[in-house]
């Protein structure tokens, strides 16, 4: 009997020996423990490779690079790849989608639905073999997504003159029996949205984007050329809510109208991506235009995307500090480090800008790991030339609690500059820790073992604050700006009396930022918070200015 192949692509020991368990009985297997193994694999065996399981998080090549690299090559596009995450990030499944991963396995693995995810693939992959060449995705009849790509690059390049709008869409809320009856629930929802995109069109090409039921459509922009653009936006919007209603369910979409021919055509689906999750957003909304407002946003991210890494290496990025002082004696007693950006291309990069898109790519890690890096030096520095140093609290984000080097790479930075444990703070947001694994909270506790201490930012912002205080291994806890800024409101300082009043009973220390003026100052002092942090003392300093901040305050 015929043995598959499948390829696993795993850095975690255990991961790979998990898998093995699952698979050995039923398959050949090849192993790899970073990308540029699985690159050597997939060229070794691209004739025997059936399936690859593919893990994101890697040293050397991560997963990214991985699938971006298969795609290059042709040789290599026929192999399905399931993605292995225990990340549920619709970006993470979205940019994995978009480099054109077949599937994804949930870590902790489940045997059985790993298996059936593959045996689906192999058995979908040997269907389709007698279909050109998997062209024809057997759930919805229409081209698979490397066909429908295929197809519409093809007739890009055939009428590069043409007029094409692209349409993304996506089906959600079938009800009853109409849900059980799946295929061809999809089917009929397929054929009349393809009547309200083709309308007068003499052609068309659909193809299924992803599992999601998402489809995507290019056509000759025909019907509505002599509209204007509101009562082009008006009409979609009108044909997926109309067609929402009849068939009871929810059926969003993004639009792009005449794309530039000139332009890589994934430029456009990723733009049209864009605009289906603006609509996505909305319960009232049922389609998005990519318009000039959303293509300037798309744009800048990709030039953020473009020149990241260069801009950690080449000294565009810096890391700044704000200060902290004490709300009796304010004396200075720490401080926030703050990355900053000033690109010779994009002009000041604000971090609500880029550090978005650093969280959706990975990248966030490499600029977390820059900024503690960069702070432990200028910590060293301050030392060495007499000054006496304070805690300086550097942001963590989810994705560092992911690499199983944190700590080790914490504590070497911190003890190979000489530094105490104790001059070093981590800050993580309340938000970050929804779903968190246990793994993560061992992580906290190996710091605080350590002396260094954890922060607990942006609280108040959400709703679990008071039951992230008993959960998490905290030491201190720093009111928000948002929070601090409604003072005014009695109502909210009885609130931040009663947190303050929890905070104190917890033996936890305080700290209150966004303190702009001498009223809010004495009002956050007399709560009996411990530390304030705001422009009211001073704004976020680059390393000279607040070594020349730290020598000042030791003077007086």
């Amino acid at each position: 009997m015929h043995r598959h192949t499948i390829l696993i692509i795993e850095d975690n020991e255990l991961n790979r020996d998990m898998l093995e368990v699952i698979l050995s009985d039923d398959y050949n297997l090849l192993f790899a423990t970073n990308g540029r193994e699985a690159m050597d694999q997939f060229y070794k065996h691209m004739s025997e490779i059936d399936v690859a399981l593919l893990d994101l998080q890697m040293p050397e090549m991560d997963g990214y690079e991985v699938l971006e690299a298969v795609n290059k090559d042709d040789r290599l596009q026929h192999i399905p790849i399931i993605v292995t995450t225990g990340e549920e990030s619709i970006d993470v499944e979205e940019r994995c989608l978009m480099l054109h991963a077949t599937e994804f396995v949930r870590k902790p693995y489940n045997p059985p639905m790993v298996r059936l995810r593959i045996e689906n693939l192999i058995r979908m992959r040997n269907f389709a073999a007698t279909l050109s060449d998997v062209e024809i995705d057997k759930k919805t009849g229409v081209y698979t997504r490397n066909a429908f790509m295929h197809y519409a690059q093809d007739y890009i390049d055939k009428h590069p003159n043409a007029n094409l709008t692209l349409i993304m869409t996506d089906m959600s809320g079938f009800k009853g029996l109409f849900r059980e009856q799946g295929d061809l629930a999809f089917a009929l929802v397929r054929k009349e949205i393809e009547l309200i995109c083709k309308e007068n069109s003499s052609s068309i090409i659909i193809g299924n984007y992803n599992q999601c039921d998402q489809l995507i459509y290019l056509r000759p922009t025909k019907h509505v050329d002599d509209m204007g653009d509101e009562a082009k936006m008006e009409w979609f919007e009108q044909g997926f809510a109309r067609l929402s209603r009849k068939l009871d369910v929810t059926i969003k979409a993004g639009v792009c109208e005449n794309i530039d021919t000139r332009v890589d055509f994934n430029e456009h689906v990723r733009h049209v991506c864009a605009a289906l999750s603006e609509s996505k957003k909305s319960y009232n909304r049922y389609s998005t235009f990519v318009g000039k407002e959303l293509l300037a946003k798309l744009q800048r991210e990709s030039f953020i995307e473009k020149y990241m890494e260069k801009a950690v290496n080449n000294g565009e990025m810096q890391v700044y500090y704000q200060p902290k002082h004490d709300s009796k004696t304010e004396r200075l007693v720490g401080a926030e480090a703050l990355l900053r950006w000033f690109s010779p291309e994009l002009g000041f990069v604000s971090p609500a800008e880029f550090i978005p898109v650093f969280e959706r790519n990975g990248f966030v890690s490499v600029a977390d790991a820059f900024v503690w890096r960069e702070t432990c030096k200028n910590q060293r520095c301050w030392k060495e030339k007499g000054l006496k140093i304070v805690p300086i609290s550097v942001n963590a984000s989810r994705q560092d609690y992911t690499h199983k080097e944190l700590v080790p790479f914490v504590l070497s930075d911190v003890k190979n500059n000489g530094l105490s444990y104790l001059m070093m703070h981590i800050e993580i947001t309340e938000s970050m820790f929804e779903n968190l694994s246990s793994e993560a909270i061992r992580v906290l506790q190996a710091f605080r073992e350590k002396g260094i201490k954890v922060e607990l930012d942006d609280f108040g912002t959400g709703y679990s604050s008071l039951n992230s205080l008993s959960e998490l291994p905290v030491d201190v806890v720093k009111f928000d700006m948002s929070f601090v800024r409604k003072l005014s409101d009695p109502r909210q300082q009885k609130v931040m009396k009663g947190c303050v009043s929890i905070i104190k009973d917890m033996e936890l220390h305080s700290v209150a930022e966004g303190v702009e003026d001498a009223e809010t100052r004495k009002m956050i002092a007399d709560m009996g918070i411990d530390s304030i942090q705001g422009y009211y003392y001073s704004k976020p300093l680059p390393a000279s200015q607040f070594e020349e901040y730290l020598a000042k305050q030791q003077s007086e």
